[in-house]
């Protein structure tokens, strides 16, 4: 036994089991939930870490809500509890269903204000809850704020800040296996002239304490022409967008090389990632897609295909060859044993 070992028993003899572990104890491994969706999970080396704070935040029409309305759809499937803070007043169960949410099995709050928010969610995760999502810190109304009318009333400036500055602390000292979830939005800096004027509501207190924090950007838009009749019966063609580019970004990261990037399609026609064309690209990266002048072929298949196209029209009507692939890429990133739960 060395003198660490000896120490440790020694400090848990006087002050009670438990009280100090060694550093590979495995109970501070950390668990992941993935999303479903296949370009984050990548990103994040599998999934929201479990016991920690995870923020997404970026514009509007970025998937913010999507990625955290499928992950809560897969932590349910694989049989854990979710909760979700919806501070935006914004949630629809339709659209929460359409994504896989068992709305029936799911805990909901719509909170007056932050510190009520806060106070349920430290009860969630004292009772062992396994995903909080808080949809959004930017809309989280202090009761400050609220107890202030617009008119001919002020409300001392930061909040907000001093409010996610003490919630952050008392969230972090309840919590020992939950994923929390945060989603942020963006502002713009009054005044930068020079750098970035790109900000986030809620003071610094939640990116230095988030584990990872993901900025979620557009990046284009695909299109495609179609034929529509105009008021006075002509035809014309117009174009339709049938796709929006996002491109995320690892801004930070306690668990993993930062300043990483994914590119991926969102399809407006299936509603979902276009895994294909994702997996076209991320499999090259890693080994899992071969590609040689035009052709193309999956790793230990002898089928080659010419041509880009032909080859991604080729995974979408191979569903079980495109799940395959799919399988081998979060394995490679440390997902293989979330994917197995997820299976089940």
């Amino acid at each position: 036994m060395t003198a660490a070992q000896n120490l440790m028993k020694e400090i848990n003899a006087a002050l009670g089991a438990g009280t100090v572990v060694m550093a590979n104890d495995e109970s501070l491994k950390v668990g992941r939930l993935p999303t479903g969706v296949l370009p984050i999970d990548v990103l994040l080396d599998g999934g929201i870490p479990t016991g920690r704070f995870t923020e997404l935040f970026g514009a509007y029409s970025t998937l913010k809500s999507y990625i955290a309305l499928s992950c809560i759809a897969q932590t349910q499937a694989a049989g854990g509890v979710c909760a979700i803070v919806d501070t935006e007043h914004a949630y629809d169960p339709a659209w929460a269903e359409s994504i896989g949410v068992n709305t029936a099995d799911l805990i909901y709050q719509s909170p007056e204000t932050g510190e009520e928010a806060i106070d349920v969610s430290e009860v969630l995760i004292r009772n062992g809850v396994d995903l909080i999502v808080w949809d959004s810190v930017a809309a989280t109304l202090p009761q400050a704020e609220g107890n202030k009318r617009m008119s001919k009333e002020s409300v001392q400036p930061a909040r907000l800040a001093a409010l996610m500055s003490l919630g952050m602390r008392k969230l972090t000292a309840a919590n020992d296996k939950t994923a929390i979830l945060f989603i942020n939005q963006t502002r713009l800096a009054v005044g930068v002239v020079f750098g970035d004027p790109e900000t986030v509501p809620g003071g610094k207190a939640l990116p230095f304490y988030a584990s990872y924090r993901v900025a979620l950007r557009k990046a284009g838009k695909e299109k495609e022409k179609v034929d529509v009749t105009g008021p006075d019966g002509r035809k014309a063609q117009v174009n339709q967008v049938t796709g929006h580019k996002i491109r995320a970004t690892l801004e930070k990261s306690k668990l993993s090389a930062p300043s990483r990037d994914v590119l991926f399609t969102f399809d407006l026609e299936t509603g979902a990632v276009d895994e294909a064309s994702y997996i076209m690209g991320a499999g090259v990266e890693h080994g899992i897609v071969r590609h040689e002048g035009r052709s193309w072929w999956l790793e230990g298949e002898s089928n080659k295909i010419v041509g880009t196209e032909k080859f991604l029209g080729w995974l979408r009507a191979n569903p079980e060859k495109l799940a395959k692939a799919r399988a081998e890429l979060l394995v490679l990133v440390g997902g293989q044993e979330l994917a197995s739960k997820t299976d089940e």
